[in-house]
């Protein structure tokens, strides 16, 4: 029997290269998450969608939430972001009249605090700087200018 073995060696050693060495070499890795860019911006998109809920709980509750599922609860949209990988984390001061958020990702990090409905605090850090992933810049301020055109006329 030990001769009929060695025979078959060859071919049990190619069919386990075929079984199980070559799928592990030319497996194809395909990326199913969200790109760098496509995080940062959720992640930015969340940190407002955050602050718009906070304010929206102030309102009917006459002080802020320190719990994310009360924001859920008001728009159930911010779970997608949750699902995706952004980090929501709330604190509350004791009269429920100020806030701090902290909205992070893998590649992000922004954090808004207010008081009453002056926000105190507003930061941004690139924690992983890739294509597309930058701190949302402020907006523009728009400058109005007035002019007035004197004109004088003499008679002569």
């Amino acid at each position: 029997m030990p001769a009929n073995f060695q025979k078959f060696l060859p071919l049990l050693l190619i069919v386990f290269l075929l079984l199980f060495v070559l799928p592990t070499i030319f497996k194809h890795h395909s990326s199913k998450g969200l790109t760098s860019k496509e995080l940062s911006q959720e992640t930015i998109a969340a940190t407002t969608k955050v602050d718009a809920l906070q304010r929206e709980f102030r309102t009917a509750h006459k002080g802020y939430t320190g719990s994310v599922a009360d924001l859920l609860g008001l728009d159930h949209s911010l779970g997608k972001a949750l699902g995706d990988g952004v980090v929501v984390a709330l604190d509350v001061s004791t009269d429920k009249q100020t806030y701090y958020a902290q909205v992070a990702s893998s590649v992000i990090q922004l954090t808004r605090a207010r008081e009453g409905e002056k926000m105190i605090s507003k930061s941004c850090l690139v924690v992983k700087s890739s294509s597309g992933v930058a701190c949302p810049q402020p907006p523009a301020k728009t400058s109005t200018t007035t002019s007035t055109a004197t004109t004088t006329t003499s008679s002569g």
